[in-house]
């Protein structure tokens, strides 16, 4: 097939001025965690709304009898209401990881009495308070409660259908259910959507650093697993992949070690608005090109972050359009929010809006004689690099153009030996806005989009 490369290239100009306008409906999801004890810190007034499809508000729990724990949670009708009014979904969460209060689900789903209080009141908390459905974060039924938590799910998808419109009704799953704690002829059919919990694959309780959340790996180096093959695995139960959601993490974890996959002998949580200041404190960031994550190792390499940034979620953006899989989730919103920005959650926007997060290629043929990067950090206030690697000798052009195709520099003109480069490039003069670079040379073009915030 042959581009007319004018053609293609303007229209991808003109696709990416979409990034600036509020998302339309239809698109994938992003369904972003807001944990309730986060209200001082990270008000609603604060939420990038314009990211989102959905909000979950963290956490209820359920009693043994039926009935609902409140308790650590705070209602927050502002959210609701300016989220409903930025058309964006709020669905209550119910569950999270609790030692005490997560057992309950088991005894509640055993008992008629008690699941139909629980079913009852689920439906007429939602109804009461706003919420338009209910996630069910229990983590996590043995094999031997999914007869009853089987039941459970049909009967609140029952209660639920009564509602005009119906209430959404979905679950927040392991990374593997290898021992076969759901019924998945049953789930996929009662589940609007079901998120998976992709993060946390290596932490303290592991013997060894590792990614945090691996979009790619092996059994030999990526052992404790790897979104791609979470996603293969709940594809062969027969899930279709529109109602798959994988999990995008706002944290990383900081291991006592000295590089990735090294002997760790212990390991904390680090949230990304505390890990990003490291940078200029003579951390050294590092990218693991096998599992398209990035780390930091300390100066005296006695401490090793694996996290997302900019970059691994542009990758992950671009995994979730390939697989035309429903969407994302993230854990959670806020923890990226520093200086009025949340540079996370508006690069996975920008990503998912924008018609050029993957590679471009004007020509015939794969371009084999360069590759270019994603800049980092994107989206920037001040600065960021872009990245691209020459493996023939030649002339090259590295150009920036505004959203009306027009040229605004030529960021590098050289002929260039084989080889990788960067490129600084400066905010000073680009007003807030999406931009996008184009590499040119030995008759091919890739093109990619960045993001300045002011």
């Amino acid at each position: 097939m042959r581009f007319s490369s004018t053609r293609f290239f303007f229209s991808l100009l003109f696709l990416a001025a979409a990034l600036l306008r509020p998302a339309p409906a239809g698109e994938r999801m992003v369904l972003g965690y807001y944990p309730s004890w986060i209200r001082g810190s990270y008000p609603h007034t604060a939420v990038q709304y314009q990211h989102l499809t959905h909000i979950a508000h963290a956490f209820i729990f359920p009693f043994a009898d039926g009935t609902l724990e409140m308790s650590g949670f705070a209602h927050y009708p502002e959210l609701i209401q300016t989220a409903h009014q930025q058309g964006v979904k709020v669905v209550i969460s119910v569950g999270g990881w609790d030692l005490v209060r997560t057992p309950r689900f088991a005894t509640m789903v055993a008992d008629p009495t008690a699941r139909t209080r629980f079913v009852s009141n689920l439906k007429n908390f939602c109804q009461t308070y706003g919420y338009d459905g209910a996630d069910i974060d229990w983590e996590y039924p043995a094999p031997a409660d999914r007869p009853n938590a089987t039941l459970l799910f049909q009967e609140l998808r029952a209660a639920f259908n009564t509602v005009m419109p119906p209430l959404s009704l979905s679950i927040a799953a392991p990374s593997g259910d290898w021992s076969g704690r759901y019924d998945w002829t049953v789930m996929k059919e009662v589940l609007d959507w079901i998120g998976i919990m992709t993060y946390d694959f290596y932490g303290s309780w592991t013997t060894k650093a590792g990614p945090n959340s691996a979009l790619y790996g092996t059994v030999a180096t990526t052992d404790q697993g790897w979104i791609d093959n979470s996603m293969i695995h709940y594809k062969a139960k027969g899930i279709p992949a529109e109602k798959l959601l994988f999990g995008i993490p706002f944290y990383g974890w900081q291991f006592n070690a000295s590089t990735l996959f090294g002997p760790s002998t212990g390991a904390s949580q680090l949230t990304y608005n505390n890990i990003a200041p490291l940078l200029q404190q003579g951390w050294t960031r590092h990218w693991d090109l096998p599992t398209r994550t990035p780390f930091l190792v300390n100066p005296l390499k006695t401490r090793v972050i694996s996290y997302d940034d900019s970059a691994s979620i542009a990758e992950k953006a671009a995994y979730l359009k390939n697989q035309s899989l429903g969407g994302v989730i993230l854990w959670a919103l806020g923890q990226d929010y520093m200086n009025g920005q949340q540079p996370l959650l508006a690069s996975l926007g920008a990503a998912l809006k924008s018609t050029t997060s993957i590679p471009i290629m004007v020509g015939e043929t794969p371009p084999l004689a360069f590759e270019l990067s994603q800049n980092y950090p994107n989206p920037f206030n001040a600065q960021t690099r872009i990245r691209y690697h020459i493996t023939r000798g030649g002339a090259y052009t590295l150009r920036l153009y505004d959203p009306l195709g027009r040229e605004i520099d030529t960021l590098a003109e050289f002929t260039h030996q084989p080889g990788s480069y960067e490129v600084t490039v400066s905010s000073a003069t680009l007003p807030s806005g999406v931009y996008l670079y184009r590499l040119t040379g030995g008759g091919f073009t890739l093109a990619r989009t960045m993001v300045v915030l002011r």
